[in-house]
């Protein structure tokens, strides 16, 4: 793995996930956020990936970060907002 490409970086974390290797994937993704801290996907993932892991609170300022930089995305941002209290832990696919 190219440590200096980040879309790489963001399938592996993809993958990760896919096989609840949710550890892996949240190392990838923190390595990936200090190279693409801009990136609302990036922050997305790791909302869903703390939502996982039971830690509501970094799950909610990693949302919060992906609205800010997403706007765009605002309503599938607000609706993972909202599903931090369920435990309807999906993540999928097709979102970045």
């Amino acid at each position: 793995l190219d440590p200096a490409n980040p879309l790489a970086r963001f399938q592996k974390a993809r993958v990760l996930i896919s096989l609840d290797e949710h550890e892996l994937a949240l190392e990838e993704l923190l390595t990936l956020r200090e190279l693409a801290p801009k990136e609302g996907a990036v922050h997305l993932m790791l909302g869903k990936i703390y939502k996982r892991m039971g830690q509501p609170q970094k799950a909610l300022v990693c949302l919060s970060t992906a609205l800010d930089l997403n706007p765009k995305d605002a309503q599938m941002i607000k609706t993972a907002i909202h599903k931090l209290d369920s435990t309807d832990d999906d993540v999928d696919e097709d979102e970045p």
